[in-house]
């Protein structure tokens, strides 16, 4: 018997709009994120099926009690003061199949109500026989919708009374074998695909039986992080932001080296030196298998999680076989094939993109570069005045790049003055701002990045460099020929084939075909530099095709990620980004409607622009 006391507490919290999380006696738990006009219940004998319960603890309201708890009051109370506010209610409950070996999903429903909402469930579970075939889909109508061994949740009077419509849902046992044994990635599939079924089946029963207010179904899911998530995603961006992988697998010596490498007539292979590895490879993936991920409820988050654990572990891999053969193979692994399409499109645009030489172009040197950037971090300072923001010129790097929020600048770093202001978008209005962005949101990881995080962020990047009218023939032509560098990695060659192959092929100056062939032969092989261009198309056919340009600034995430990050936007979980400014121009909404029309790549150079302040 639940005592009375929990129930009217519950059913006060709801009146209020709080959320719930109410331990229930036996080990049950009552659980609403927000009040919704629907719940998902699970009763169990006398031990709680685990996987069954991950199910339910996908959604936003749920109540899993064992069968002997008389649970009609708590149901009738939370019923009636949720329908009261919307005006229906929804149960779902769901059980196991009674036996392995049955491939059906079969809901049970009223003849004459809600058919959308069955409809969505229905077409649903179909989908999943992508994941597993052979599988059905049985749509019952009977009064019966619960267990056959168990009474109803609510009698049909009382269902009634209290507007509530009860659909059974049993679920095959498809994510085990006969003999009990977990297909662990199979359940992972099956579980994230029915947490969505299940919340579109609620939204159609909202949309159409309620006074709806919720605009999307991915409101319906959860907006409390679990401690759990919370830990996970702590541990996680520790591994990553101590490893500071780029900087290790970079050489110091690099600028030391060309002249080495001059002077032996371009014919002696150079010997990089890279910083010391102050960590141990073996403790860290130890730390990262210890998380327990498998216990996260929520499966937008266990998979964002578990693809950045599986990125770093690799990467923790690649500093222990650094200068070895194999940490070209890890490396290939980790940012994967660089494809047929990236490569044909780097060949049409060194085929097709030809550059104006000049006699005469001005420079800016790395002491002028730095005033610039601290001009445009001033912007950015005061929105994120919390964050502490910087550029530092040191010995110790070669060119430009970003640690964090700071933009650090080689010393004998000089640029076309040309270039500066779609270079100082490329890192400051684009790598330092989704830092920013990511620092704003409740995960570390979308700052610190998540798993193959690189093509968008590049991809980004490089848009940000078109949006301002500073994408150059020179370097669409440089990102085109990092692509044949990585091709020319992966086809076997060593350093100096490289060098020779852009040096004599493709014309690239002495120093200029140096830089590029260090930066992809560095560690044995980093096949990260074909994601500039690769990250470009990618986000080019996205916005094409209509993707939402603005949420790509809420952090440091993958392509693949998108439909993840705007569910959590969605779910209120992950806030809007702050936007670069140049973005409210004119100049650069008229280029963003060009892009998003269709034009070539070739084409974004097409009519060099000069840039917009």
């Amino acid at each position: 018997m639940i005592d009375q006391v929990l129930i009217d507490g519950v059913c006060r919290s709801i009146k209020k709009g709080k959320s719930v999380n109410r331990r229930l006696p036996y080990g049950g738990k009552l659980v609403l994120d927000k009040p919704l006009p629907y719940l998902c219940v699970y009763r169990y004998a006398k031990n709680e099926d685990m996987y069954l319960s991950g199910l339910l603890k996908t959604q936003g309201a749920y109540l899993i009690a064992r069968q002997d708890l008389n649970i009609e009051e708590l149901l009738s109370c939370l019923a009636g003061t949720i329908a009261n506010e919307f005006n229906a209610f929804m149960i779902l409950e769901l059980w196991m199949a009674p036996e392995a070996g049955i491939e059906t999903f079969k809901i049970y429903s009223p003849s004459d109500r809600s058919p959308a909402t069955i409809k969505a469930l229905k077409e649903g579970f179909e989908e999943i026989e992508v994941l597993y075939n052979p599988l059905q889909v049985s749509v019952i109508n009977t009064v019966h919708r619960h267990p056959p061994n168990l009474k109803p949740l609510l009698s049909i009077e009382k269902a009634k009374e209290v507007g509530t419509l009860e659909i059974g849902i049993e679920i095959p046992l498809i994510y085990k074998d006969e003999t009990g044994n977990l297909y662990a990635l199979l359940y992972r599939k099956v579980r994230r695909k029915i947490s969505q079924v299940l919340k579109r089946a609620a939204y159609e029963f909202i949309r159409v039986q309620t006074s709806n207010q919720f605009g999307h179904y991915l409101t319906l899911g959860k907006t409390q992080l679990t401690q759990l998530a919370r830990s996970a995603d702590r541990q996680l961006a520790e591994v990553s932001e101590k490893m500071n992988f780029l900087l290790r697998v970079s050489p110091v010596n690099q600028t030391v080296e060309f002249e080495n490498f001059k002077k032996h007539n371009y014919s002696k292979l150079p010997q990089f030196n890279y910083r010391l590895i102050a960590l141990d490879p073996e403790e860290e993936k130890r730390k990262l298998f210890n998380i327990q991920l498998e216990n996260i409820e929520d499966p937008t988050l266990a998979f964002l999680f578990r693809d950045k654990r599986m990125e770093l572990e690799k990467q923790l891999m690649m500093l222990e076989e650094r200068e070895t053969k194999s940490f070209l193979h890890l490396s290939n692994s980790l940012y994967g094939d660089v494809g047929e399409d990236i490569v044909a499109t780097a060949q049409q645009i060194l085929r097709e993109v030809s550059v104006d030489p000049r006699d005469t172009e001005e420079q800016i040197y790395a002491d002028e570069f730095k005033t610039l950037a601290l001009h445009e971090l001033e912007i950015y300072q005061k929105h994120f005045s919390d964050i502490e923001m910087g550029v530092e010129i040191r010995k110790d790097i070669n060119g430009i790049m970003v640690s964090k929020s700071k933009l650090l600048i080689g010393e004998d770093f000089c640029v076309e003055a040309s270039r500066a202001e779609a270079l100082i978008q490329h890192e400051v209005g684009t790598h330092i701002l989704t830092y920013c962005n990511g620092k704003r949101q409740p995960f570390k990881l979308f700052y610190a990045g998540l798993a193959g995080y690189d093509p968008l962020q590049e991809g980004l990047a490089v848009l940000a460099e078109y949006l301002v009218g500073g994408l150059t023939a020179a370097r669409l032509k440089t990102l085109a020929v990092r692509v044949i560098a990585v091709e020319s990695v992966c086809a076997g060659a060593d350093f100096i084939e490289t060098y020779r192959l852009l040096n004599e092929e493709y014309g690239y100056s002495d120093k200029g075909a140096f830089n590029i062939t260090t930066r992809v032969h560095r560690g044995g092989g980093l096949t990260k530099d074909a994601a500039y261009l690769k990250g470009l198309i990618r986000l080019m056919n996205f916005l094409q095709k209509g993707g939402e340009f603005e949420s790509l600034y809420a952090g440091k995430f993958a392509m693949a990620h998108v439909p993840y990050v705007k569910e959590l936007i969605h779910r209120r979980v992950v806030k809007s980004p702050f936007l670069p400014p140049y973005h409210n121009t004119e100049f650069a909404r008229q280029k963003l409607a060009r892009l998003r029309e269709g034009i070539k790549i070739t084409n974004l150079i097409e009519h060099e622009n000069s840039i917009r302040h």
